[in-house]
């Protein structure tokens, strides 16, 4: 069976956790996590980083930094992880969910459509990695005065990210830069960015609380911090995540061939059931992974009506998208799909 998924770990990854281990001096939070934020940002050109400990995390800590509170509206694609929107739940939020395009983006028509003067902010998710539609809800966002925070769960990779009031990076164990478990936050100012700091660790300031052995505590934190162990392993990765990226965008132009859609995390086809069925007979994992979170109770348990949404609930699939997946994987999966077994 060729899997859908598979973690990425390079050797490098592995040596720096050892010396962690072995040779270190301090397991949580310590230099290397601020050594990995400033890699990370170089890489990525961008600033003001703050590593998590998880995607989600940094999705709570944007929707905290931005004041979401009991009865604001929050416009949010249908289509997306449930890490998306279970935060909002707890804060009590009114989750008013968006249709979505062909491509599974949001539809930025039908945001424009839910806009009112009791939105307090628009999340934009990189589903699978695909940012069409980003440049226009930037300008959008901007022009109403309306918070925009990026779920860039999925968006290693991608060439457009990052332009939201707050972009979150999922670094969990099978995105295309892992730490085994993690996340990034990146915040367009710097006072957003020295909160999300304290926020992360219990609302300490933690520099002054070293330096002094205690600090005043004004805001109530969590615990979300990254540790130097999984910072280790980002350390290491992120010194190959090129080379990681490249391999995709060859299987992209392969896939591309048979009618297969590559963005920076996902491969994304469209089948019947049994079409999806016949490929994991021929041994092709394949799934949906991610699926429309009108139905679920949490969010109402209702399927709205979302016409797009609607048409392509049962025909949109992933194919197998990683470093694992050789290009001749690529061309049989892709012959698979376009032709069938036989």
């Amino acid at each position: 069976m060729t899997k859908l998924f598979h973690p990425y770990m390079s050797w490098r990854a592995v040596y720096y956790v050892l010396k962690v281990l072995v040779r270190g001096k301090q397991l949580a939070e310590g230099p290397l996590v601020k050594q990995f934020e400033y890699e990370f940002g170089k890489k990525f050109r961008k600033g003001n980083v703050v590593a998590v400990n998880s995607g989600t995390s940094a999705l709570e800590l944007a929707y905290d930094l931005c004041g979401i509170n009991k009865g604001d509206e929050v416009i949010v694609p249908v289509l997306t992880c449930t890490a998306t929107n279970i935060p909002l739940v707890r804060r009590q939020a009114r989750i008013v969910f968006a249709d979505i395009n062909s491509d599974l983006n949001i539809n930025i028509e039908d945001v424009k459509r839910k806009i009112t003067k009791k939105t307090k902010a628009v999340v934009f998710v990189h589903f699978g990695g695909n940012n069409a539609g980003l440049r226009e809800l930037v300008t959008l966002c901007n022009s109403k005065g309306i918070v925009l925070i990026e779920d860039a769960a999925q968006a290693v990779g991608s060439v457009y990210w990052g332009r939201a009031d707050y972009t979150c990076v999922s670094l969990q164990a099978i995105k295309t830069l892992t730490t085994g478990d993690g996340g990034i936050l990146i915040c367009r100012d710097s006072d957003s960015f020295r909160k999300a700091k304290r926020l992360r660790w219990f609302g300490y300031d933690r520099e002054e609380k070293q330096k002094n052995g205690d600090a005043d505590l004004k805001e109530a934190g969590y615990k979300y911090q990254m540790n130097d162990i999984a910072a280790a392993i980002g350390l290491g990765n992120l010194q190959s995540v090129d080379k990681v990226i490249e391999h995709r965008k060859v299987l992209k132009g392969i896939y591309k061939e048979y009618g297969i859609t590559c963005h920076a995390w996902l491969a994304v086809a469209f089948g019947s059931k049994e079409k999806q069925q016949e490929m994991r007979e021929c041994g092709i994992e394949v799934g949906q992974h991610h699926f429309r979170n009108d139905k679920y109770t949490i969010f109402g348990g209702k399927k709205l009506k979302l016409p797009v949404m609607n048409e392509l609930e049962d025909k949109y699939f992933f194919v197998p998208y990683h470093h694992k997946v050789t290009y001749a994987d690529a061309h049989r999966i892709g012959k698979l799909y376009k032709y069938g077994k036989n």
